[in-house]
């Protein structure tokens, strides 16, 4: 994402739009965790793939499970 686009120049939602997201992953072999907001449609495994050390990504407000290490 850069600026008020995705990376492939698609327009991004308003951030009243956007949805909580926590990171599980691990850090220095201990295992932590961060929220952050996110766009619905934001593409979990770029951001995994950005992130090693990332367990599993869920949504905020369900608990469910949106992307696990395969």
């Amino acid at each position: 994402m850069t600026g008020q686009t995705y990376a492939t120049g698609k327009p991004l939602p308003p951030r009243d739009q956007w949805v909580p997201r926590i990171f599980y992953r691990l850090t220095n072999g201990e295992p932590t965790f961060y929220l952050i907001e996110l766009p619905a449609d934001d593409d979990l495994n770029a951001h995994a793939e950005s992130n090693p050390g990332t367990l599993k990504i869920e949504d905020g407000l369900t608990g469910e499970v949106l992307w696990r290490q395969q």
